[in-house]
């Protein structure tokens, strides 16, 4: 007869090397997120990322090369989980719908999971100053959102939703600009209320396109 630990040694199905691989990413992208959101990129060590996650010093060296690796590693995991999530808000939305689903889903960011928005911003100002080499994929990951309205924008422009005179892209560009000044305002002072209130007036905002 078999004792506990042998029959959940057989019944429980070994997780594979590629498995472990992935989980042990992700508790790494989670640590980086979370110690970038309270100490900044240039505060945060790839030693220090490993330890948080419950590794060893040396393993975000060996899965990611360098710290420009490991943020750029989290950029785009950031932004995968963006476009999944997006995908699912919009179905069957075009248009100037679209377009008040996807500033939805944007400003619902900081209340989601002020944390990796937090760590997104430290990334976003290293970038300017610290980390240059970063600007490049900084820009490819935001673009993508930016596209995303602009598209959703000429949509409503075709339909005849909003004045054909309309530059889709500079408004995508400002209203892209405008989330990210609340964002910013948020995490400066933390005001459920005022966040609630601007993101309100915002929103109110598409009108004028009509």
């Amino acid at each position: 007869m078999l004792s506990s630990t042998e029959e959940a040694s057989v019944t429980r199905p070994r997780r594979t090397q590629a498995t472990r691989r992935k989980e042990s990413d992700r508790r790494m992208l989670r640590a980086a997120a979370r110690l970038f959101a309270e100490r900044g990129v240039s505060g945060t060590s790839l030693a220090d990322v490993g330890v948080a996650a419950g590794y060893s010093r040396g393993l975000p060296v060996e899965r990611f090369g360098t710290k420009l690796g490991l943020i750029m590693a989290l950029l785009d995991a950031m932004d995968a989980w963006f476009q999944a999530h997006i995908s699912k808000v919009l179905v069957g939305a075009r248009g100037m719908q679209a377009v008040g689903l996807r500033m939805e889903a944007h400003l619902a960011s900081v209340e989601r999971d002020a944390t990796s928005t937090a760590a997104l911003y430290s990334i976003y100002t290293e970038s300017l100053f610290v980390m240059p080499e970063l600007q490049s994929h900084v820009a490819l990951v935001t673009g993508r959102w930016c596209d995303g309205l602009a598209d959703n924008l000429r949509e409503a422009r075709r339909a005849g939703e909003i004045d054909r005179r309309v530059d889709c892209r500079g408004e995508a560009r400002f209203l892209l600009g405008a989330m990210r000044g609340l964002v910013i305002q948020y995490l400066l002072d933390r005001s459920d209320a005022d966040f609630a209130r601007s993101k309100k007036i915002l929103l109110s905002h598409l009108v004028r396109l009509q």
